[in-house]
């Protein structure tokens, strides 16, 4: 490769680093050209986009600010998920490739302007959808709501049950006394 094509992939790299709000570094030993086209565009109908990256060229792109640390997860083939909007719809889509294809692995990544390795990008991969999280939270933040508003309720309930059973004890009382 001549030294201007590998200009053009360092710059290709480091545009692609400035879009991506976050990144993920995979390894893929084993996978065959039809299973990376499969990836490739599971990953795309997500919102991201898969790259196999030439090591060196990727650690330069990388350059020496704060995410100069993911180098470290770079070993054997490696190839770099780019997603600009939401990471979770793309993890979910390695994870279940993941599933069925065990030589796709996570070495790292950049999230929310945080590096993870390996272990937690897959964690990470495995929380439920944003929905499910927030239904959850919602119910947890309702449950005792509900309940006060019950408890709140049954004061003036009890006053008027009371209130409605000593009138009809006075009623019962008035009919069974003689008149006089």
């Amino acid at each position: 490769m001549r030294k201007a094509q590998k200009e053009e992939l360092v710059a290709e790299f480091e545009e692609l680093l400035r879009e991506a709000r976050h990144f993920v570094i995979s390894g893929y030993r084993g996978l065959d050209v039809k299973d990376m086209v499969q990836l490739r565009r599971a990953i795309r109908g997500s919102g991201g986009q898969l790259r196999v990256v030439k090591k060196s060229l990727f650690r330069r792109a990388l350059g020496e600010g704060e995410r100069s640390g993911l180098s470290d997860y770079m070993e054997g083939p490696v190839a770099v998920t780019f997603v600009s909007d939401d990471p979770m719809p793309v993890l979910k889509e390695m994870q279940t490739f993941a599933r069925t294809h065990q030589q796709l692995d996570f070495k790292g990544g950049w999230v929310d302007d945080e590096m993870l390795d390996g272990d937690q990008v897959a964690e990470l991969a495995s929380l439920p959808p944003r929905g499910d999280l927030l239904a959850r939270l919602l119910a947890s933040l309702s449950g005792p709501l509900t309940e006060l508003v019950g408890v709140l309720q049954a004061v003036p309930r009890d006053f008027v049950l009371t209130l409605d059973a000593l009138a009809k004890q006075r009623e019962e009382t008035a009919e069974a006394a003689p008149p006089s």
